[in-house]
């Protein structure tokens, strides 16, 4: 799909259309713009439509949301950052952070309802006439099905009561909805994705990859399960996805493809968002090909590059893969001293990280660093701008070893045990370190798919979600825990920097919504 992003250029006619309104007067109604296209002059034909399916995605990987907004919060709330104050920048992800304050607090919420709307409208606007029932008409409702999915998972995971909105505003009613339970809203993503799942493509053709797959919905219906506690419904979901024959693991020597430029779409994806490199930089703007590049790079590239101050990693992440004799995913996680250890554009790691090896012995850390998404592939220091927009590399959100180690879960949640330990194992075999041993009990099994997912998926955004829902983030990031190296997760920023049970399982909701919306709630403990 990267190739061909220029068409979505057509998109910023459709700015009038994509975007709901509040109340205007009657002047401003008799004004026109020319650059805007009413929709009673679109959704004509099939390209109105693919057109419309690009713009929906694009609330999404812009700056806003996947773009840089959810790593610079929720995402580094993870005990495997040490996240380095920056200002009002990082109070979310050291869970300091408090309603009206925080920044970053009010970006994410309407860009998700911003994708929310344009599915529903693509949704709605679909007839017989200028969608005739095909093969194209289910691939554009069954991505619309799926991003609304998508989006309203991570409304549900984040912030857990929030509006569930399936239909665009008619009424004034409709503008002030109230809010759905998290159970409620995640049982409507399973609803959209069994839609997704009957309509969408197993596979797309080049010029398509990376759009939603029936595989991809079908996935993220399973972890929607899995995060319900439905875990027979969940190892059906994992096993069709495996069963598929689609997806395999990349061999040992390809895992850091996994998070570069090279092989992007590869056969462990199951499903990633597509971003491209610019050479200007465009802060939020909701046009195509402005705001999609890889601006994450700010939160896990090192200290001294980072526009923030970024982060190290805690000595407990580097114990599990050195208790497993994992060396492949250890060096492609962190970048650290080991033999042959390299930093930017191939430069030998002490001397490259020689700055940030000082940074983390006056901070009094363990000098261990980010390298997934970091960049370190793209070039040397000097030629990577600090917002790293010349680089396009794509999020991979759900690959097929995620699938596994989930299917494993349940499976052992289920008292499979024996079939948990050898999903288990065929991720490890991929790193090529020994098998877990037979006979584990379900409570061994488990610890052991906890630390799994560790070494499989530290710096991909999955750790803060996984300790929530095993309610064990208390026990890693509370009041008093030494997990890190005899120091609290979040020592950098200071005693207050903890998890609070009871608050932050979930975000707060932005205090614009609040304010905007009489129905809304906001989360308890805030």
């Amino acid at each position: 799909m990267k190739n061909r992003t220029n068409k979505l250029l057509i998109l910023t006619l459709l700015s009038a259309l994509l975007i709901p309104f509040n109340g205007c007067n009657e002047d401003q109604l008799e004004i026109s713009n020319p650059n805007t296209v009413s929709q009673l002059d679109f959704f004509n034909n099939e390209d109105d439509f693919r057109v419309a399916v690009n713009g929906m995605v694009h609330p999404i990987t812009a700056v806003f949301f996947w773009g840089r907004v959810v790593h610079t919060g929720p995402l580094l709330r993870s005990d495997a950052f040490n996240v380095v104050p920056f200002a009002n920048n990082t109070t979310m992800s050291t869970l300091q952070g408090v309603p009206g304050v925080s920044r970053w607090a009010t970006d994410m919420f309407p860009q998700l309802y911003q994708t929310i709307f344009r599915a529903n409208t693509i949704l709605e606007e679909a007839n017989d006439e200028n969608l005739p029932t095909g093969s194209a008409r289910d691939e554009i409702l069954g991505q619309a099905y799926f991003m609304r999915a998508f989006a309203n998972w991570y409304l549900a995971a984040f912030w857990g009561n929030v509006p569930l909105v399936l239909n665009t505003p008619e009424t004034q009613e409709d503008f002030f909805p109230s809010q759905a339970t998290q159970t409620e809203v995640f049982n409507s993503v399973i609803a959209d994705l069994g839609m997704a799942i009957n309509m969408l493509p197993a596979t797309w053709s080049d010029n398509d990859l990376g759009r939603p797959t029936s595989g991809a919905a079908q996935a993220l219906r399973g972890k929607t399960q899995l995060y319900l506690q439905n875990y027979a419904e969940a190892a059906s979901d994992f096993q069709a996805v495996v069963n598929s024959g689609i997806y395999s693991l990349l061999p040992a020597g390809q895992y850091e493809e996994n998070f570069t430029v090279v092989n992007e779409n590869n056969v462990e994806s199951v499903f990633e968002l597509q971003f491209s490199p610019q050479d200007n930089f465009v802060w939020g703007s909701d046009v195509p090909l402005t705001g999609s590049q890889s601006n994450f790079y700010i939160d896990y590239s090192p200290p001294t590059v980072s526009l923030d101050r970024s982060h190290y990693i805690n000595p407990h992440i580097l114990q599990t893969f050195e208790d497993n004799a994992d060396t492949v995913r250890r060096n492609a996680t962190i970048a650290f001293d080991y033999p042959g250890a390299t930093g930017y554009g191939g430069v030998p790691f002490l001397e490259d990280f020689a700055p940030d090896i000082e940074a983390a012995q006056v901070a009094g850390v363990d000098p261990l660093f980010t390298r997934k998404y970091a960049m370190l592939f793209a070039g040397t220091r000097q030629e990577l701008p600090g917002f790293g927009q010349t680089v396009g590399v794509n999020w991979r959100i759900i690959r097929y070893a995620d699938v596994l180690l989930m299917l494993a879960e349940a499976q052992n949640a289920l008292g499979n045990t024996p079939d948990a330990i050898s999903l288990v194992n065929q991720v490890r075999q991929r790193a090529q370190i020994a098998d877990l041993v037979g006979g584990l009990s379900q409570d061994e099994t488990f610890d052991a798919i906890v630390a799994e997912r560790i070494m499989e998926l530290t710096g991909e955004g999955h750790r803060y979600l996984d300790l929530v829902r095993w309610n064990l983030a208390d026990d890693v990031m509370g009041q008093g825990s030494t997990i890190a190296g005899g120091r609290h997760p979040k020592s950098l920023a200071g005693e207050s920097a903890f998890f609070t049970p009871g608050r932050d399982e979930l975000l707060w909701i932005p205090v614009p919504e609040l304010n905007a919306n009489p129905n809304l709630d906001q989360n308890p403990g805030y």
